[in-house]
């Protein structure tokens, strides 16, 4: 036999655990609020630096001017000399200033206003200015700080690096921990739905196991309707079993009737009566074969088959044989490709199978070549169909029950059964 493979269905991302969704949308979202909150503690620092600089700067200025006017107060001391300080050049009046310094700033100075500014040395480097001026009881007194540029930038990129070096062990002790809180809330988050999942899975093979009691509301609903509604099937399943239980054993009796009376025909008559009623006897032998697979599909029993010995040539060369009235008068032929072999296999169930699949071969064939190919490993049925695509499914649906009862009894069988529908043709193959 050829060999041939099932369509393969086409590839979908498989689906993902309750915890394997949450998981990364968690994780980013801590990413995310990690970010913010470095960011934020980031300016936070920044601007407290900012404010501490400036309230020192104020702070500084206050304490100048104080002690300059307590020391003025006394006896003999110059009102005109501007107070003198290790850090700041202080100044009486802007006009005291020197000219490079003070174009740098604005010529109308605010009060307790703290202006910054860049200005070229002869030497060619820049120097970073911060000028504040400070008022107090009718008094005024100018106070400039003066430095090195490069020495400035790099306190000032010291300060930024010691920032982000901080700003960075405090990420990564926030995301460890945001870490473990995750794994936590996903794990308990994830143990209901553990726990509804192992109690579905004994559901389905103890139909009667009373509904458990879930921590969470919405898993208890769930649960209610899962129940119920496997108890709908599970009753819907007794009635078919039950259905078909008594359909055959009721079809039992007649069908025996026929066959004692088609035996007796059969025996008394002769000629073209006699073959009328040996297709009588095949159809009724058809039919009870069929009543009792019908009532071991609904017994759902373990029980193996009993099996016996079949050459597929003589099995192959009966069923073509049963069947070619089905393609009289039309140039329909049937090509088997029969391996000359025999095996032990479940005879009537086989029967079933194969009639089936090779019937709706013939009826749908209208014209061209049916192909069988079997040998000890399976077989399949090749066929082509003549119809119009508007009219091909609901022509396929006329031999629908045909094809369940096969896909049932391969089921139980642990037979392989694949259906493939083609665009000129059909083709089945069934693998035991």
């Amino acid at each position: 036999m050829q060999n041939h493979n099932p369509i393969s269905p086409p590839n979908k991302s498989a689906p993902k655990t309750l915890s394997q969704q949450l998981r990364w949308q968690v994780i980013w979202a801590a990413i995310a609020f990690s970010i913010a909150v470095i960011v934020s503690i980031f300016y936070i620092n920044w601007r407290s630096l900012e404010f501490a600089a400036n309230e020192m700067f104020v702070l500084d200025a206050k304490n100048i001017f104080r002690n300059y006017f307590e020391t003025q107060a006394e006896p003999g001391r110059d009102k005109t000399t501007a107070p003198s300080s290790d850090i700041y050049d202080v100044y009486l009046s802007l006009d005291d200033m020197p000219e490079e310094v003070r174009r740098v700033f604005p010529k109308k100075v605010e009060p307790f206003e703290i202006y910054e500014g860049q200005v070229e040395t002869p030497e060619g480097d820049g120097d970073y200015l911060s000028f504040y001026r400070y008022d107090e009881q009718g008094h005024t007194i100018y106070l400039l700080w003066q430095n090195d540029a490069t020495q400035t930038e790099g306190v000032f990129y010291g300060v930024i690096w010691t920032l982000v070096i901080n700003s960075a062990w405090l990420l990564l002790l926030i995301f460890i921990g945001l870490f473990l809180f995750v794994f936590w809330l996903l794990k308990r988050a994830n143990e209901p739905m553990v726990l509804l999942s192992a109690w579905a899975e004994r559901l389905k093979h103890d139909d009667q196991l009373n509904q458990q009691t879930f921590p969470i509301a919405e898993l208890n609903d769930l649960a209610k309707q899962l129940k119920s509604g496997v108890d709908r099937i599970t009753e819907y399943n007794l009635r078919e079993q039950q259905f078909l239980k008594h359909a055959s054993h009721e079809l039992r009796t007649p069908l025996a009737t026929i066959q004692a009376c088609l035996d007796t025909l059969d025996f008394k008559l002769s000629g073209a009566e006699q073959a009328t009623v040996q297709r009588a006897l095949k159809a009724s032998s058809d039919m009870s074969r069929l009543s009792s697979t019908l009532l071991w599909l609904a017994r759902e029993s373990e029980k193996p088959i009993e099996k016996s010995p079949v050459n597929l040539q003589a099995f192959c060369e009966k069923q073509i044989s049963d069947h070619q009235y089905l393609i009289a008068n039309r140039a329909v032929t049937i090509e088997p490709f029969i391996e000359d072999a025999t095996i032990n296999i479940e005879e009537d169930l086989l029967v079933i199978v194969f009639a089936n699949l090779l019937r709706n071969a013939c009826q749908f064939t209208m014209e061209g070549a049916i192909r069988i190919h079997l040998n000890q490993d399976g077989f399949s049925i090749e066929n082509p169909i003549d119809v119009d695509a508007d009219h091909r499914s609901s022509e396929f649906q006329s031999f629908g029950l045909g094809l369940q009862l096969v896909e049932r009894i391969c089921q139980k069988l642990d037979w392989k059964f694949h259906f493939q529908q083609q665009v000129d043709g059909v083709e089945v193959l069934v693998f035991w």
